[in-house]
């Protein structure tokens, strides 16, 4: 279906009325509709999803290393982040969409008007550390992000904090890395060493 329906180089679905800032869907049907011809692949020479990948998970023009992608470490991966690529994630909380922002042909993308897919407000990063899961799952009710489920929410906060975090998310930070999570705890404890290394107390 990718390459009938035209594909970038971030792997990415294309429509050129829509770009590829767009969601699949799928209708079952018995109707007999036509086919579509295959989208001609008008990448040219840019390669500005390649540059600009963090993680560099892009290894090439339709090539895709998931275990370095930010978006799979933030949203499929399970464990714990690799401690090499934690840096690399920066303040991407949930996914990454940078390969999609520099692709030229996003310029007339249109935005949702539907009301599901429109941003919502979350409290700051340390704030939400000290969620319980009914906090999680009442903010969360209705998007992508609650398949997360706590844990790994409270993972994501801990890497971004130990990439933009200061000392006043250290409170924070140190009730997480005391806590019977282990998965957070590993990730808080980094966290505060980073911020500790930015931030020396003097």
């Amino acid at each position: 279906m990718r390459v009938q329906a035209g594909r970038r180089r971030i792997l990415c679905c294309y429509i050129p009325s829509q770009a590829n800032w767009l969601l699949l869907g799928v209708i079952l049907t018995s109707l007999d509709l036509p086919i579509d011809q295959p989208v001609q692949n008008r990448c040219g020479s840019c390669t500005r999803c390649l540059d600009i990948c963090p993680t560099k998970a892009l290894t090439g023009p339709y090539q895709l290393d998931a275990r370095l992608c930010i978006s799979y470490l933030t949203i499929e991966h399970k464990g714990a982040i690799p401690e090499s690529l934690r840096p690399l994630i920066g303040d991407h909380l949930f996914g990454c969409d940078d390969c999609l922002d520099v692709c030229p042909w996003n310029r007339w993308a249109q935005p949702a008007v539907e009301a599901k897919l429109l941003p919502r407000e979350y409290p700051d990063l340390s704030v939400m550390l000290h969620w319980q899961d009914q906090d999680f799952m009442a903010a969360t009710a209705g998007t992508p992000i609650k398949r997360l489920g706590l844990s790994r929410w409270k993972r994501n906060i801990c890497v971004v904090l130990g990439n933009i975090g200061n000392r006043s998310d250290l409170e924070s930070l140190q009730v997480v890395a005391s806590g019977s999570d282990v998965l957070c705890a590993e990730h808080a404890r980094w966290a505060i060493q980073r911020i500790e290394c930015r931030f020396p107390l003097t």
